[in-house]
């Protein structure tokens, strides 16, 4: 995906999109940049929560970590998307960490700074209430997968949905333009990369879908589809 600057990742992402250009304005001289390497830490679980996060370029994994060290990745923040932005609310201590994907530029905003905005301009508030809505949607649906679903039936979901996200048509089929290994795989779905492996390599006998190295080419979406319809709940 092309970089943004911080005026097109403001005015195009739902969050500040439908505001007033002058507002919209306000929020982008508030934005500072900043420039991650591959595998750099922008913040860790328990670290000050003071600023909001954009994606100009690159890509930032969300990760949870366990006292034993074990790692689950909740998300993968594009360029257009924003994070963070619970500290802008509450600035309390960060829950999971960030970490880029590659070289990445942010675009940054300190939560001292915007609250100032955010007290005089009620409508940037409603915003914010209907993503932190959204967010809530968004994980109440990964419970649900999590406790109503057999791993086939998420694992073949969350391909169809990474699909509608980042799909690249080929000869072949839909391909996934996001890089991601099975490993990461595995914990975006909970589980280990084994088990990943072996439902895809099934799929992959089936014709279903092609292996590449950190991309799947989804070959056939409706075997996927009957896969999550077609699965008992557990």
């Amino acid at each position: 995906m092309p970089s943004l600057d911080k005026k097109a990742l403001i005015v195009t992402n739902y969050l500040f999109a439908d505001l007033d250009p002058t507002v919209q304005e306000r929020v982008v001289e508030l934005g500072v940049t900043r420039r991650l390497g591959d595998g750099e830490i922008l913040f860790q679980k328990g670290d000050e929560g003071d600023a909001l996060f954009g994606v100009l370029a690159g890509k930032v994994r969300i990760v949870a970590s366990s006292a034993g060290g074990k790692e689950v990745l909740l998300n993968i923040m594009e360029p257009g998307e924003v994070f963070g932005e619970i500290a802008l609310l509450d600035g309390l201590p960060r829950t999971a960490d960030a970490v880029a994907m590659g070289s990445t530029d942010l675009m940054m905003i300190r939560r001292a700074e915007f609250t100032g905005l955010l007290e005089r301009q009620p409508r940037l508030a409603v915003h914010l209430l209907e993503l932190l809505c959204a967010r809530l949607r968004w994980m109440s649906e990964r419970i649900e997968d999590t406790s109503f679903l057999a791993l086939p039936a998420r694992l073949a979901k969350r391909l169809l949905g990474l699909a509608d996200l980042y799909g690249e048509q080929t000869e072949q089929g839909t391909r996934i333009g996001l890089p991601i290994s099975q490993n990461e795989l595995g914990q975006l779905m909970g589980t280990s990369r084994e088990s990943i492996n072996k439902h895809l390599q099934t799929w992959r006998r089936q014709g279903w879908i092609e292996l590449e190295r950190r991309h799947v080419i989804i070959r056939d979406a409706d075997g996927l589809r009957d896969v999550v319809e077609g699965e008992p709940e557990i």
